[in-house]
């Protein structure tokens, strides 16, 4: 899916992300509190069954980084909690909890390209959603001279917001087909997104891969390709042997794998269609709102708060708010329990042939989804941009739950 840009002018060019340090995530704490690389952290502990630690890691995501942890500690993943998932080709840094664990045992621990940056007891595991944000600060390389004045015209053009589109790894890190399968599910179609998963070839994976899937897709053998399906495809292998004793159970094939996985189908459909409708909305909007739009308040931050949404009564003085970072519009994630669904979700509903109705999967009821509310755009605060040597480094601050690759795109892209 093309997604529209909200700024139409010339990007500055350059490669993004061709080593870790050329993308710098630091994580933002509830209480607002930037939890800077390198930085030892020391904390007056509470009494409880949990250590809070600050994690800083290159070239590992959160859930390797943990995994990586617990061998080393002999403890499962289901010990940690972490607010937030980091990817892996950067370098970051995250609070996370483990259950039972010595704080000093955590701190004396060594695991290449992992440091912990500062461990303490507390009373509560630390839960997904459990951040303000991530500063962000990024090298673009191979830039031409006069980025800085591009970078400026772009920024004002943008009125310091950008879209809050999902951002491509929502839809799979290696084929992007999450979403078609959380369609599929959706639409009560569970062979065709037991079928998609096995058998949707993206032309970036391993050869073996390729072929594997190309197989199946042929011959409909469940019990014949775990002969021939690599090993490292864990989840998949999963289904097949299940599949291979009950062949048409593709609900309870399903189930086999993780709840969370499967819910990542469904979220990652829903994501697809909030881009959708936002898309469409700044083709004929750009960041214009009209009266009856939902908006919301920001939090003593800066950030949006949706949990204050109001509506727009009078489009002028709300755009003029708007522009002082005082409010945010919103659009639905489109879900059963869906309230206020707007021309342009309704639109991206009929498109796809659904209903908000079929978020509540009567056959799956553990992966149903309530939907909510999402700002269109978002702030970059602190922003700033600097240019030395052919490579432009960006620095700004992103709300939980933003992608700093979409925000990019409206700098870095050439052609609009």
């Amino acid at each position: 899916m093309d997604l529209i840009y909200l700024s139409k002018l010339q990007g500055i060019g350059g490669v993004m992300k061709s080593r870790p340090e050329d993308f710098i995530v630091e994580e933002i704490t509830k209480t607002g509190e930037i939890l800077e690389l390198d930085k030892a952290f020391e904390r007056q502990g509470e009494e409880g069954d949990f250590t809070y630690f600050i994690m800083q890691k290159r070239n590992w995501n959160t859930l390797q980084a943990l995994k990586a942890i617990g061998r080393k500690l002999h403890c499962g993943l289901k010990r940690f909690g972490y607010a937030g998932v980091k990817d892996r080709n950067a370098v970051t840094t995250q609070l996370a909890s483990a259950f039972k664990i010595d704080p000093v045992a955590l701190q004396n621990m060594h695991i290449k390209d992992i440091k912990i940056n500062g461990a303490w007891k507390a009373k509560e595991k630390l839960r997904i959603g459990d951040l303000l944000g991530n500063r962000f600060r990024i090298s673009v390389r191979e830039t031409a001279a006069g980025s800085d004045e591009k970078v400026k015209e772009v920024y004002t053009d943008l009125k310091g917001l950008t879209p809050n589109y999902f951002g491509e790894q929502r839809f799979g890190s290696m084929r992007k087909n999450t979403h078609l399968v959380g369609k599929a599910i959706v639409s009560g179609n569970f062979r065709e997104a037991v079928m998609s998963y096995l058998t949707y070839v993206d032309e970036g994976e391993r050869a073996e891969a390729k072929e594997a899937r190309k197989q199946l897709a042929a011959d409909g053998d469940f019990k014949r390709a775990l002969e021939y399906f690599p090993p490292y495809l864990l989840y998949e292998r999963t289904l097949l042997e299940y599949l291979s004793s009950y062949p048409n159970d593709y609900v309870n094939a399903l189930r086999k794998l993780p709840r969370g996985l499967s819910l990542m189908f469904v979220h990652a459909y829903q994501s697809y269609m909030f881009n959708k409708a936002l898309s469409r909305r700044i083709t004929e909007m750009g960041t214009s709102l009209m009266p009856g739009d939902s908006v919301c308040g920001r939090d003593p931050f800066g950030f949006p708060d949706t949990e204050r949404i109001e509506k727009v009564e009078n489009a002028a003085e709300a755009e003029e708010r708007l522009g002082r970072g005082e409010l945010f519009p919103v659009l639905e994630i489109v879900g059963y329990e869906s309230s206020s669904i707007g021309k342009y979700e309704e639109e991206a509903i009929e498109e796809e042939g659904i209903k908000k109705e079929n978020f509540l999967i009567h056959s799956f009821p553990e992966i149903s989804s309530k939907g909510s509310k999402r700002c269109m755009f978002v702030p970059l605060r602190e922003f700033k941009f600097e240019y030395a040597e052919g490579t432009g480094a960006f620095t700004f601050s992103l709300p939980a739950g933003a992608y700093a690759t979409v925000a990019m795109r409206e700098f870095v892209d050439r052609c609009k």
